[in-house]
């Protein structure tokens, strides 16, 4: 129960989103995908910009270096629920991590 417990809280909190310069910035699966796309035309041109839409509902300005950094820190988000998972899974088998809040306060971020 406790892995499948850990499986379920790492995926909730990749997909709960992160803040980046500020600005709050969805990490579900669609917005994921907007953040690539974005990020490949911030690539292509140094003065690309948009309006991006934050997980709060309000409109943030976003250069092409802003959105370098939004897309290198939802990886880093997502990488690191990762690595936390990895780690609770070799507690659990270990016997180390026994309980759900050990769990919550591993991916707590």
């Amino acid at each position: 129960a406790l892995i499948a417990y850990a499986r379920n809280k790492r995926w909730e909190v990749e997909v709960g989103g992160t803040r980046v310069s500020g600005i709050p910035v969805s990490t579900d699966d669609r917005s994921k995908l907007m953040i690539i796309g974005a990020r490949v035309a911030a690539a292509a041109d140094p003065n690309w910009s948009t309006v991006w839409q934050g997980a709060d509902g309000q409109t943030y300005q976003v250069s092409a270096a802003a959105m370098l950094a939004i897309s290198d820190a939802v990886q880093a988000h997502t990488n690191a629920t990762f690595t936390a998972l990895a780690s609770l899974l070799s507690g659990i088998e270990a016997g180390t991590i026994t309980t759900r809040e050990q769990i919550d306060a591993a991916l707590a971020e």
